[in-house]
């Protein structure tokens, strides 16, 4: 078993779901993370393919328009600060 802090705040609000839902904390908070990690593994290859100049087609799709260009964005900022 691993320990992880959390601000009090979200503590409390973890608590009040996990309750509404009749489960444990552990477990809405496993569930959390690993929608977490699988969300930033999808935007990381997304930024892979854009990246390697392979986007084509992604954009078309709406749901995936806001975060083409604010990758893109980022990666203009960074460009400019070297």
């Amino acid at each position: 078993m691993t320990t992880v802090h959390i601000p009090d705040e979200t503590a409390d609000r973890l608590r009040a779901a996990a309750q509404a839902e009749g489960r444990t904390m552990d477990d809405l908070a496993g569930e959390g993370l690993a929608a977490f990690l699988a969300s930033r593994s999808k935007l990381e290859a997304l930024q892979a393919a854009i990246d390697e100049g392979d986007s084509s087609g992604i954009a078309e799709d709406s749901s995936l328009e806001g975060i083409v260009g604010e990758i893109r964005e980022r990666r203009r900022g960074a460009s400019s600060k070297r």
